[in-house]
């Protein structure tokens, strides 16, 4: 019965998809980047004419954070996201299951991660974010559980070896998929560059921009929140700025934020309560040295912010010529970005805004996802 309704969609050229947000939650996510962008790409998929049926795997957790369409269908379960185990048994055997039940065509998972001990029953996509592990293990090879590394090398072997499409959000997180391939031994994965959506959310402040800077950091080793805290500090003693900085983000245990009454600390802030905070900011700060994407920077050239980034490959491919880059070895790049950075005026900042924009849409993201699966068929 299940091959015959499959057989006839792909005749009639409809697509049928399920999407697993189950195992996701704001609670206990490591990725918050990842998390807003599974809940946003589920939601313009679904808004999209070209599914047949769309069938959302999700939990209540969820519920106040996706926006779907009336008539969506959506499944609960709510054990994946509560517990590793419960994340585990999701990923590992559950998920698919579920996706057989659906009688959908394809199963769509949007944190990149198959199942290694059991094969997709339906066709399955995939989209990687980056090859954080990989890095990892060269980079910081201490830094995580030993487990960890072991069931993501695993897992995403298991996606380049199943997936009818791997989806990327950046040419460069692409090559990285080609290069993991040749490293793990396996055939080339077909892949296709999906990208990422924005939206421009302005708030409406009654204060407008203040004299304040935003820090964006994290407290795993790549998001150097070391670096971060300490380069701000001195370029703020040096040049005696006088407006408020505002670091938001776990840092690690040796890093401490400056005491001083200008400065202020969030672990995690609510999304409405960061994009308020962001809104009244005149300059984003973000530090890394590896990234998939690095959406803090266009979020914050969106609110109306200048960001200053390092530069690396993917922000380069990702901002082009908006905000001001500098080198993570050298603290002069870095104050001279952020002298340029209070510099810009709000109309360069607008300009830069319009041409994100346009780069990094839904509709793009949505057809280019809809005509591979389409190719894949």
């Amino acid at each position: 019965m299940t091959s015959k309704y499959v057989a006839l969609a792909i005749q009639m050229n409809e697509l049928t998809l399920s999407y697993s947000l189950t195992d996701q939650s704001f609670e206990r996510t490591k990725s918050l980047g990842i998390l807003n962008l599974s809940v946003q790409l589920a939601q313009a998929l679904a808004r999209s004419s070209a599914f047949q049926r769309f069938t959302v795997f999700s939990n209540r957790s969820l519920d106040s954070r996706v926006a779907l369409p009336a008539g969506t269908e959506v499944r609960h379960s709510d054990g994946a996201a509560t517990s590793s185990a419960g994340r585990i048994a999701w990923d590992q055997w559950q998920c698919y299951s579920a996706a057989a039940c659906t009688r959908n065509q394809w199963l769509f998972l949007p944190k990149g991660f198959a199942s290694f001990i059991r094969k997709p029953p339906v066709k399955l996509a995939a989209y990687v974010h980056d090859a954080m592990h990989d890095f990892y293990a060269e980079r910081f090879p201490k830094a995580m559980p030993a487990f960890e590394p072991w069931y993501f090398r695993k897992a995403l072997i298991a996606t380049l070896c199943d997936a009818s499409v791997v989806f990327t959000n950046t040419e460069f997180t692409r090559t990285e998929v080609l290069r993991l391939a040749k490293k793990f031994g396996l055939r080339e994965p077909r892949t296709q560059l999906a990208g990422i959506g924005f939206q421009l959310q302005r708030p409406q402040l009654t204060a407008g921009k203040q004299n304040r800077i935003l820090v964006s950091t994290g407290r795993w080793p790549h998001k150097r929140s070391d670096l971060a805290v300490d380069w701000v500090r001195r370029w703020q003693q040096q040049t005696r700025f006088g407006g408020e900085i505002h670091v938001v983000g776990a840092l690690q245990d040796a890093v401490v934020v400056p005491p001083d009454a200008k400065w202020k600390y969030h672990v995690r802030l609510a999304e409405s309560e960061y994009s308020d905070l962001l809104g009244m900011a005149r300059v984003l700060v973000y530090f890394s040295e590896y990234e998939g994407f690095g959406m803090p920077p266009v979020e914050g050239i969106l609110a109306g912010a200048c960001a200053v980034f390092s530069d690396l490959p993917v922000t380069r491919e990702v901002m082009r010529e908006a905000g001001q880059r500098f080198s993570n070895d050298s603290f002069e790049s870095f104050c001279r970005a952020m002298d340029a950075a209070l510099a810009v005026s709000p109309e360069t900042i607008e300009t830069w805004s319009r041409e994100l924009l346009l780069r990094h849409s839904w509709d793009n993201v949505v057809q280019r996802i809809v005509t591979s699966l389409r190719e894949a068929d």
